[in-house]
C-alpha cells in the first residue's frame, strides 16, 4: 500500500484556468485548460467542478477519495472564505463564492490561496524550494508577486497580504505602480511596468533594434523584445537591462538581509532569460545584503517553470493538511 493520495487543484488567471488531479508526490494524473476570457463565473464554475468530477472518475477514484481541492487565485481575494472579490484582469468575477461552489458540487473541502503563496507552495512541495525550512519565491513575471517559508510555514500575514515583496518601495521618487504607490520593487522591474517605460522612451523610433524585436510595433514591446535586443548588443537595451538588474539585485537584497533565507527562487523573466539575468544579479546582490548572509543563501531558478500553474492548486491542499498535523512534507516521500 503507498502512503500517496489523490488531490485536486485549480489555478485560476485572468485569460487561462488550470485544473490538476494528482498524487501527493507529485504525480500528475490528469489536466485540462480553460480560457477565462469573459466568461460567466457561474458557467465557468459548472465547468469546473465538471472537469473535476470527470478526471477523478477517470483515474479510478471517487470523490470521497480526493483529499482536497486547492483553488490558486488572483488577489485581491477574501482568502479565509474562498471568494474571489476583484480580481483585475477579469472585471465579472466579483465577489464569486469558489470555494462553496465547487465543494458543495464535488462534496470535497476547498481551500483558497493567492496566486503568488500558491506558487512559492508548488516549488515547496514539487519544485526547487524541496526540503527548505526557509525559502522565498518571486513570481517575476507581469508584476513581481512574492511567498515567503519562514522556518516551514507559509507566511500569510493577519489580512492574509503577507509576501506583497513586489510592493516594497525600494525609491521614493521613482515611478508611480499600478498599485497606487510611487517607486515599488515592481514599477522598476515587473514585465508590464518595464514594457510601459520602453513604449513611452521610444515612441517615434519605429527602426529602433526592441521596436523591431516586437515586430516593428511600438505599443506591442514586451520584456522579451529587451531581451533580444540586449543579446544583439544594443546600447540602449543593454543600459536599461543594467538599471533593471541593479534594482533587482536591490529588491532580492532586501529580502536576504530581512528573512536570512536559504534558498530564494525566481520565476518567469529569471529563467527565461538565463545567464543573461543570472549573472548581473549575482554581480550587484553584494551592494545590498551582508556577505555573510548572501554566501547562505542559494540564488536558483523555478524547477516547475511553464507547469507551475498545475501544481498550484494541489500543493495548496498539502499545505492546509500540513498545517492541520496530517501531512509532513520533510518526511514523505
Amino acid at each position: 500500500m503507498t502512503s500517496h493520495f489523490p488531490i485536486l487543484g485549480y489555478d485560476v488567471g485572468g485569460t487561462k484556468i488550470a485544473a490538476s488531479l494528482m498524487m501527493s508526490n507529485g504525480k500528475v494524473l490528469a489536466t485540462e485548460r480553460f480560457d477565462n476570457k469573459d466568461t460567466d463565473p457561474a458557467e465557468m464554475l459548472a465547468r469546473l467542478a465538471d472537469s473535476g468530477a470527470r478526471m477523478i472518475a477517470g483515474a479510478g477514484f471517487k470523490n470521497s477519495d480526493i483529499r482536497g481541492i486547492g483553488v490558486s487565485t488572483p488577489g485581491p481575494a477574501d482568502i479565509p472564505n474562498g471568494i474571489m472579490t476583484r480580481p483585475p484582469n477579469n472585471p465579472k468575477w466579483r465577489n464569486v463564492r469558489i470555494n462553496e461552489t465547487l465543494s458543495n458540487a464535488l462534496g470535497i473541502e476547498a481551500i483558497m490561496e493567492n496566486d503568488a503563496n500558491a506558487g512559492m507552495l508548488a516549488e515547496w512541495f514539487f519544485g526547487a524550494g524541496r526540503g527548505c525550512r526557509d525559502v522565498i519565491y518571486l513570481t517575476m513575471s507581469t508584476g513581481i508577486g512574492g511567498g515567503i517559508i519562514a522556518a516551514g510555514h507559509l507566511i500569510d500575514g493577519t489580512g492574509y497580504y503577507g509576501g506583497e515583496i513586489g510592493h516594497t518601495v525600494i525609491d521614493l521618487n521613482g515611478p508611480e505602480c499600478g498599485c497606487g504607490m510611487h517607486g515599488c520593487y515592481e514599477a522598476f522591474c515587473g514585465g508590464r511596468a518595464v514594457a510601459l517605460r520602453l513604449q513611452k522612451e521610444l515612441a517615434g523610433r519605429p527602426d529602433h533594434a526592441i521596436v523591431k524585436a516586437a515586430g516593428g510595433n511600438v505599443t506591442d514591446i514586451d520584456f522579451m523584445a529587451l531581451e533580444t535586443a540586449v543579446r544583439q548588443g544594443d546600447a540602449y537595451a543593454c543600459r536599461v537591462w543594467d538599471e533593471i538588474m541593479v534594482r533587482n539585485a536591490q529588491g532580492i537584497g532586501i529580502l536576504i538581509n530581512a528573512l536570512n533565507p536559504e534558498k530564494i527562487i525566481l520565476g518567469t523573466i529569471a529563467w527565461a532569460a538565463g545567464d543573461l539575468f543570472m549573472e548581473p544579479l549575482r554581480k550587484y546582490l553584494p551592494r545590498f545584503c551582508w556577505q555573510v548572509s548572501l554566501d547562505g543563501c542559494e540564488i536558483t531558478t523555478s524547477a516547475l517553470r511553464r507547469d507551475i500553474g498545475a501544481y498550484a492548486g494541489p500543493a495548496i491542499v498539502l499545505n492546509h493538511l500540513y498545517e492541520k498535523g496530517l501531512y509532513d512534507p520533510f518526511v514523505q516521500s
